[in-house]
């Protein structure tokens, strides 16, 4: 018989935007999602995981915070912390998942269309952030008009969501 954690016995994290969680204990971690974006890392052996909820893609000014608001410096992070003298998880051993950056406001900033939505922008800064750190996508679920409700069981890298229905759909 496996030796299974039930769902009952997991302690929950609800993310805010702007928040990241490291868990290196079973944990199920939840958000709601618009244009933000979350990443979720998954290290199969050790079957520990982290999840950001990215509010903008990257940092523009140097000297603003650099806080988990921000998709490229929380994917970072979430490497650094999951690899570090981590034998047993280098970068390649990590699985990526990315959801989110839905345009769920018809806002775009600048005159190119929808490839300059904050939601796009936020799909592309997790892409690339990812790549930088040879980390490859495993699964993927973003853009679109829908929000999401996103659940990451950290010990086993499942994720699972739930469409969020737009009020005038």
């Amino acid at each position: 018989m496996k030796n299974r954690v039930s769902q009952q016995e997991l302690p929950v994290v609800s993310l805010h935007p702007g928040e990241l969680f490291v868990a290196t204990a079973p944990t199920l971690i939840t958000t709601l999602l618009g244009s933000c974006v979350s990443v979720c890392l998954f290290c199969p052996r050790q079957k520990i995981g982290a999840m950001c909820h990215g509010v903008m893609p990257e940092r523009q000014n140097l000297t603003q915070e650099d806080n988990f608001r921000f998709v490229e410096s929380s994917v970072r992070y979430m490497v650094e912390v999951l690899t570090r003298g981590n034998v047993h998880c280098p970068n390649a051993g990590l699985v990526a998942k990315v959801f989110g950056g839905a345009d769920v406001l018809d806002v775009h900033l600048g005159n190119q269309g929808s490839e300059r939505t904050i939601g796009a922008m936020n799909i592309k800064a997790a892409r690339e952030a990812l790549a930088k750190f040879n980390v490859n996508v495993a699964v993927e679920k973003v853009g679109g008009v829908h929000g999401l409700k996103l659940f990451f069981y950290s010990h086993t890298g499942e994720v699972l969501l739930k469409k969020i229905q737009r009020s005038f759909d």
